[in-house]
């Protein structure tokens, strides 16, 4: 059994012949009518028709209809958002404005049922968690009502709460020697690049704070899991850390990263188990900005549902104001066919990048977009395959190495805008 965010409930059960049946009780009214469908990857959606206005418009998220995947979500790392697995309903509001954080979180908290989890001040988000036994007044207080557009035609306009979008708080998780050569970083160091001067932010599953490699550049840490430390129990995040600015100190100088010179902002939006909601990696991606990072690397991603989500309409937003270039890794879904980037590497303003083996030849599990070719770097050369998975997951870390080939140019070039910074690393094939 599924508690929806409006308070109807679905029970779904699978035949021996493989077909599923899917029964639904309203949260009120009997008469109700709810479509049920199946979605492109055969996930399977149940939107009641209270809620098919506004889904069309794009105001009310449909993946908080995903059956399939909420049923799913985060199984094997101790989370999944069934009626016996939980007793609430993960979601993402967004209010009128940017509110100030304790606005955002009193707007939130006086929801019906609505317990706040994170605040995202720069970006007017909250991520609630719906009481389940009250998710029906939740949702008739914060769904769109209908209204007229400027030009006199019909148009959804927020509800009594001023929530002018409702997202579901999915799950995301985590996607040398001879990388670190591939890309040019020996002589880029030999030049005087060594990525000096130039904070980068690691969202991941956090970092060993004291491996040898990194700890003396690290200068500011935040844990956005709820009950863990930016300890990393995992062990990608400080791979990913090393990458990008290690030492070679466990080494004796032989491995180093490539922006050895560079500040380490660390993050932990994924969990030691290797996953992590939606809203503990926008909330790092607003911590991360407020931190003055010029560079955010994001070796994880979603299933891309939409060409805009909440998470790529979040790297947009935040490129846009602060000037923050976020490196994101494609994603390692290429062998299920060309339309495979995963989110927020699908976001307009991301330096997106996928994988090359050890020849430059894009490795057959790097994610792509079959409009575009997306060749960049097993090793990350640093190319935006432009535009083309909701359990963000940990990718194979191509976006270490191109996040300090940006780093490396900070100290020695004058201040650039998100764009020029996009373009200069887009069409830069070497340091």
């Amino acid at each position: 059994m599924l508690t929806l965010i409006t308070g109807d409930k679905v029970a779904v059960t699978t035949g021996a012949d493989g077909k599923q049946a899917v029964d639904v009780v309203a949260a009120t009214d009997a008469s109700k009518h709810f479509q049920i469908s199946s979605g492109q990857n055969g996930d399977l959606y149940v939107i009641p028709e209270d809620a098919l206005n506004a889904v069309s418009a794009q105001i009310v998220d449909r993946e908080l209809f995903n059956v399939t995947q909420a049923l799913k979500d985060g199984y094997g790392y101790g989370y999944g958002y069934g009626d016996a697995k939980t007793d609430a309903v993960p979601a993402i509001v967004d209010f009128r404005g940017k509110p100030s954080a304790t606005a955002l979180r009193q707007q939130a908290e006086a929801l019906p049922g609505a317990k706040d989890e994170h605040t995202m001040p720069r970006l007017g988000l909250a991520a609630v968690r719906v009481d389940k036994g009250k998710a029906n007044g939740f949702w008739r207080t914060v769904r769109p009502a209908a209204g007229k557009a400027r030009s006199g035609s019909g148009a959804m306009v927020p509800g009594t709460a001023g929530v002018t979008k409702l997202w579901y708080d999915g799950r995301a998780k985590a996607t040398l020697d001879q990388s670190v050569p591939q890309i040019g970083a020996p002589e880029a160091w030999a030049k005087g690049f060594d990525g000096k001067g130039t904070k980068v932010a690691i969202l991941d599953t956090g970092a060993d704070l004291n491996n040898a490699d990194i700890k003396s550049r690290i200068t500011a840490t935040q844990s956005f899991v709820s009950g863990e430390s930016v300890q990393d129990g995992h062990g990608h995040g400080t791979h990913v850390a090393s990458t990008i600015a290690g030492s070679g100190a466990n080494s004796g100088g032989k491995y180093k990263g490539v922006a050895p010179g560079a500040d380490l902002l660390i993050g932990k939006v994924l969990a030691n188990a290797g996953s992590g909601p939606v809203s503990g990696i926008l909330e790092g991606m607003d911590w991360a900005v407020a931190q003055g990072a010029d560079v955010v690397s994001m070796s994880l991603g979603a299933k891309a549902a939409t060409p805009h989500d909440v998470l790529t309409d979040a790297v947009d937003s935040l490129s846009a104001s602060s000037g923050t270039l976020f490196v994101i890794a494609a994603g390692n879904d290429g062998k299920g066919g060309e339309s495979t980037l995963g989110s927020p590497g699908t976001a307009d303003a991301a330096l997106t990048v996928g994988a090359v083996d050890k020849s430059d030849a894009l490795a057959g599990w790097a994610s792509r977009w079959a409009a575009r070719s997306a060749r960049s770097g097993t090793s990350p050369r640093r190319r935006r395959p432009p535009w083309p998975s909701r359990t963000a997951r940990s990718t194979r870390p191509s976006p270490p190495p191109a996040s300090p080939c940006r780093s490396s140019c900070s100290a020695t070039t004058p201040p650039w805008t998100s764009s020029t910074r996009h373009r200069r690393a887009a069409r830069t094939p070497s340091p």
